[in-house]
């Protein structure tokens, strides 16, 4: 296969090729309200769906909403693809990507070429830019994201768009769309300092989402979300239905069919009964380096995640040799720190330069950690080792170790002008 910077992959053999993304114009249009933002300035909401609205005018596509605090995106493409297999064009818009910002967009499995990427980005370059006057706060990049890709997806003209949320729930920006039914993978304390102090406050705003009589789907919660949940969902008269108990990507995976079943009947249409498979590199995936060292991927951003990816590591493993991490200085980095020294396990810090987050530590907290440069995390791993951490830490190892990523789940089933441009997807 050949590799373009345009189109989607589909029919044609084109493969999306993070190389090509224009980098200046994507952090123009992405980050760039953001980074002007001031201290103590909110996050503008309804700014982001005046620029949902610039971007697709009147033309409503309904979503599949889904957020979470960890497997948010395994429940969103298992969605898309059971709901691809009953026979419906699909548009899936994750958070964060994978590999780049260009597997975040997909059609019926099919990642978005750079080309699409950058003319979208473009679009929403023009429109950031014409509403900077009237916003009441910032622009939050995981908000563009979602709604840049929603009008994207109508665009293509898609039948219905799965929507991972960026953090959040209440205030993220999937909360402007219409909706089919709401999902939620577990509820833990992560993003506190966004949304805590406590779990109570994280799970009151991932549960915001709910809006009165919505269809809703949850995994199995923890005592207090699970109240949060059903009290809520009873004052906003939101029907609650829990998936089955399970392993943790079982209970993710049964989300996500669940949704797809609620979502299929709701335009009448029959559900799929095919199993599908999904491809989400860098989820918990176990690799094998040149050597035969065995490593896990996997994202963890507080002691919660990091706690889940271990105990997957030890189940497949029996054992875990050394811990490998990454999280910008605005995370528990101590609380991680004390976990990781409670399991005695040597670990090390991996500092991530450049980009849009901070990890400048405090001189403590650089003499408490052992610390090693990015470009020699691959040197290091050894035997059963575990690297964890934000997303772009684990995009940047993937792509290190040549992982690309065209599909998300099969068939291939593209072709759809976008109404848009001149463009063809596929």
């Amino acid at each position: 296969m050949t590799t373009s910077c345009h189109g989607w992959v589909g029919e044609a053999s084109e493969a999306p090729d993070p190389s090509c993304i224009d980098r200046e114009l994507e952090s123009r249009a992405v980050f760039g309200s953001w980074s002007r933002r001031k201290p103590g300035e909110k996050r503008d909401v309804q700014g982001a769906g005046e620029i949902l609205e610039m971007l697709s005018g009147t033309r409503r596509t309904p979503s599949v909403l889904i957020t979470g605090s960890k497997g948010k995106g395994e429940a969103a493409t298992t969605a898309a693809a059971h709901l691809s297999n009953a026979g419906l064009r699909v548009g899936l818009v994750s958070s964060p990507g994978i590999i780049s910002n260009l597997d975040r967009f997909s059609i019926d499995g099919a990642v978005v070429g750079a080309g699409t990427y950058n003319r979208w980005l473009r679009r929403l370059a023009g429109a950031v830019e014409s509403q900077r006057e009237r916003l009441r706060g910032y622009l939050a990049p995981t908000g563009l994201f979602t709604v840049m890709g929603h009008a994207m997806m109508t665009a293509a003209g898609v039948d219905v768009v799965v929507h991972e949320a960026g953090m959040g729930g209440a205030h993220d920006e999937i909360s402007l769309l219409d909706r089919w039914c709401v999902g939620f993978t577990s509820i833990f304390a992560e993003h506190l300092d966004v949304f805590g102090p406590t779990l109570a406050h994280v799970a009151q705003e991932k549960f915001g989402l709910i809006r009165p009589n919505d269809v809703v789907w949850s995994v199995p919660q923890s005592q207090g979300p699970r109240r949060v949940l059903h009290d809520l969902a009873e004052r906003r008269n939101a029907q609650v239905q829990i998936v089955a108990a399970g392993d943790f990507r079982t209970q993710n995976r049964a989300l996500g069919e669940a949704l797809a079943d609620t979502a299929c009947r709701a335009v009448g249409v029959s559900p799929s009964t095919e199993p599908v498979v999904v491809s989400r590199p860098g989820r918990g995936e176990m690799r094998v380096d040149a050597s035969g060292a065995r490593y896990i991927v996997d994202a963890s951003i507080d002691s919660e995640g990091l706690r889940r990816t271990f105990l997957s590591a030890l189940e497949a493993w029996g054992a875990v040799d050394q811990i490998l991490w990454s999280v910008p200085a605005t995370k528990n980095v101590v609380g991680m720190a004390d976990w990781l020294d409670a399991q005695a396990i040597p670990h090390y810090f991996v500092p991530l330069p450049g980009g849009h987050l901070d990890y400048r530590l405090p001189q403590k907290l650089q003499e408490r950690l052992r610390i090693i440069p990015r470009d020699r995390v691959m040197d290091a791993v050894t035997d059963r080792t575990v690297i964890t951490g934000t997303i772009s830490f684990g995009s940047s190892i993937l792509r290190e170790t040549g992982v690309t990523l065209e599909r998300l789940y099969g068939p291939v089933r593209i072709g759809t002008r976008d109404s848009t441009d001149q463009g063809v997807y596929g």
